[in-house]
């Protein structure tokens, strides 16, 4: 399905034909959800928004935001007039969607994305692009060990997978130890997907409590996905020595236009976005709202349009992630734009005025795992956020158990240096191994960062 603009090896190396093929795409896409939807039809007009005139891709700039708020307004005004459960945005006629996957709803109400049998086969063509990045093979057997639901990781993402050419056991991340050893003996796979707080789970469940040593099962790949983990390297390094030196690769999607769309290389200096001739990027600054330039550096909240997905397509959907991108020909020679995440928008507190990201909390906790300090963390917030008071409570769990004394003096270290390098205080407690549930059976398997005191 690839339209020729992607190199497996280079990547995008012409980037005008790219923009080119792009705009074509955009005037398709944004005349026919302004054609065939009521919704964006209205919103369009509201602010004086006609896709006609649309000459450049800056030109999208003057389009409106959607968001989870106006995606949840909008599947619940479809279901309450018995339309559809996929929201008065959809463009698509209802009987050509194939799967409809939800969001884990954790944070709210679950929102339902619907895929026509083109836009699965564009995600797929997306994870065939990965597969020279990860040294992946066609037919490689693969241990899918994402919760088997509807959440998007789950099903939606075997399917692609088994599109793409990989030979799928779809194990589930609710296999037991036992269960999970018998089939990796039996089916021998190249490699695994899961969450990195599952990988380290199952990795230390096997080996204290059966006695096996994960790296028995020959797994030459684990890829990183619903969590922060994958790009950070102490937990790279770990996971990747508790697998018997495994490749460690992060992947992640772009909202509502493709449930894959990017991966890191060996070298882990950013996401290569994979999706650049379906998906089209902006990088907006949270506090003005202003499209930034893609520039080496720049830093924003990533913003999605699909440029050719079907059903209920993403127009610069606001995807609540902060990203650094980065450009420049990457060391594995591909030209593509790359990013890293820096965490989530809504999940950033402010401390004294000091903007305070739990994923750059935790990649200074990391630091310190050859003293015996865990991957796993809690922030506590004592009162409902983003604002609040220093010196901000983190709790950290080890890996093994410290006389008090010891103990006290790590805790303290690891505050220092959290202060020193982010700027604000906050006051480590270091708890026995154990203490802090990482793997989350009845929430897809996602790491929890946040303790909430104030609702106790």
């Amino acid at each position: 399905m690839g339209n020729g603009l992607y190199g497996m090896d280079t990547g995008f190396a012409d980037r005008q034909a790219l923009d080119e093929a792009k705009l074509a795409k955009l005037k398709t896409q944004l005349r026919r959800v302004y054609d065939q939807s009521r919704f964006h039809g209205d919103r369009f007009d509201a602010v004086g928004f006609d896709p006609g005139r649309l000459q450049t891709l800056d030109d999208l700039k003057h389009a409106p935001f959607m968001d989870k708020i106006q995606e949840r307004a909008s599947q619940a005004e479809s279901q309450a007039a018995g339309i559809t459960s996929l929201g008065m945005h959809i463009v698509c006629d209802p009987r050509d969607v194939v799967r409809i996957s939800s969001t884990s709803g954790t944070t709210g109400t679950p929102t339902f994305t619907g895929y026509t049998a083109a836009d699965t086969e564009v995600t797929a063509e997306i994870m065939r692009r990965s597969m020279p990045i990860t040294g992946a093979s066609h037919g490689d057997v693969v241990l899918h060990a994402f919760v088997m639901s509807m959440w998007i990781a789950g099903l939606p993402v075997a399917d692609v997978l088994q599109m793409a050419g990989f030979t799928v056991v779809p194990i589930g991340g609710q296999s037991g130890p036992e269960r999970f050893a018998v089939t990796a003996r039996a089916v021998m796979p190249v490699q695994m997907n899961c969450t990195p707080s599952y990988a380290r789970w199952m990795a230390d469940t096997l080996r204290d409590d059966f006695g096996i040593d994960a790296a028995e099962f020959g797994i030459r790949r684990l890829v990183f996905s619903g969590e922060p983990g994958g790009s950070i390297p102490e937990i790279r390094d770990r996971l990747s020595e508790l697998w018997g030196g495994a490749d460690i690769f992060d992947g992640i999607g772009a909202s509502h236009s493709s449930f894959f769309a990017s991966i890191n290389c060996q070298h882990n200096v950013g996401l290569h976005w994979l999706a650049d001739d379906y998906v089209h990027l902006e990088v907006l600054d949270p506090t003005t709202g202003e499209s930034l330039p893609l520039d080496d550096g720049v830093t924003g909240e990533a913003v999605y349009t699909a440029l050719e997905k079907e059903c209920a397509p993403a127009i610069r959907f606001r995807s609540g992630d902060r990203i650094v991108v980065r450009r420049g020909r990457c060391q594995c020679g591909r030209d593509t734009i790359r990013y890293s995440i820096e965490g989530r928008v809504d999940d950033m507190l402010l401390v004294r005025g000091v903007n305070v990201f739990p994923a750059a909390v935790q990649a200074v906790v990391n630091r310190f795992g050859d003293k015996g300090v865990g991957s796993t963390m809690r922030i506590v917030l004592n009162s409902p956020p983003p604002v609040q008071e220093p010196p901000l409570p983190v709790r950290v769990e080890l890996v093994d158990a410290i006389d008090p004394a010891s103990n006290a003096a790590l805790a303290a270290e690891i505050s220092e240096a959290v202060s020193r390098e982010l700027r604000f205080r906050c006051a480590v407690e270091l708890v026995p191994p154990g203490t802090l549930a990482a793997f989350q059976t009845d929430k897809n398997q996602k790491q929890q960062i946040f303790e909430r005191a104030y609702e106790s």
